[in-house]
């Protein structure tokens, strides 16, 4: 049995996570124990914050803990959109020309900063709710507001792709959603909406979350 640890964001990544990923990675034989949310400050008296990103000593913290398992694999779920800004290589990464290119040195540099053989890093393009992009007719469906779709449709258009929409203050993907959709609930409607979309629309609509995919799945086969 291959098992999988993951750092998550937040609640609505952990949701997507228990409910639409961990059974579509268990058809691949890849055991994906329950998704950690990123705690953000611990409390002496117990307990504490969990979500969100605020500096980079939270997220080395939070995966150091998980490669005290050596008998697993790690990987994360954290948004390039909002990376606090003192995240190893973030600064070089703007110089690394087109999106795609941007994310693939700050995983490099991710991974080499964990230093672990068995750390898969993913960082989501640009945001998670990004995905939800994959399929403006389900979306609309979802909350029965007509002319969603157009909207949607052409939101990817501008953008090119739905990893693409960018991540201005205004105009990252959840902000796009909550500009649209004033009923948009992150934690209920996101993972939601994953789930009826599928993990087959989402990859073939996202090359840098399919790429992520792919590598989880190979790991039953004993390398990423």
């Amino acid at each position: 049995m291959t098992r999988l640890l993951m750092l998550v964001e937040g609640q609505s990544e952990e949701i997507f996570v228990k409910q639409t990923l961990t059974p579509h990675l268990a058809q691949h034989g890849v055991y994906l124990e329950s998704p950690v949310v990123l705690w953000t400050r611990r409390l002496s008296s117990g307990g504490g914050y969990r979500g969100g990103v605020s500096n980079w000593n939270q997220i080395r913290r939070n995966l150091l803990a998980l490669t005290r398992d050596s008998d697993a694999w790690i990987t994360t779920l954290l948004d390039f959109y909002g990376l606090p800004k003192d995240f190893p290589g973030l600064s070089e990464a703007w110089q690394s020309g087109n999106a795609e290119q941007k994310i693939t040195a700050l995983q490099d540099r991710f991974s080499a900063e964990i230093n672990h053989p068995q750390f898969l890093p993913f960082l989501a393009l640009h945001e998670f709710e990004a995905w939800l992009f994959s399929a403006p007719d389900m979306v609309e469906a979802h909350f029965g507001q007509a002319l969603l779709a157009e909207k949607l449709r052409l939101i990817v258009q501008e953008a090119g792709a739905p990893e693409r929409i960018n991540l201005g203050a205004e105009t990252h993907p959840k902000a796009r959603l909550r500009s649209l959709i004033s009923s948009y609930k992150e934690t209920s409607d996101g993972p939601t909406l994953l789930e009826k979309i599928g993990i087959p629309t989402v990859r073939a609509n996202c090359p840098h979350f399919d790429r992520w995919l792919c590598r989880l799945e190979a790991l039953a086969g004993g390398a990423p």
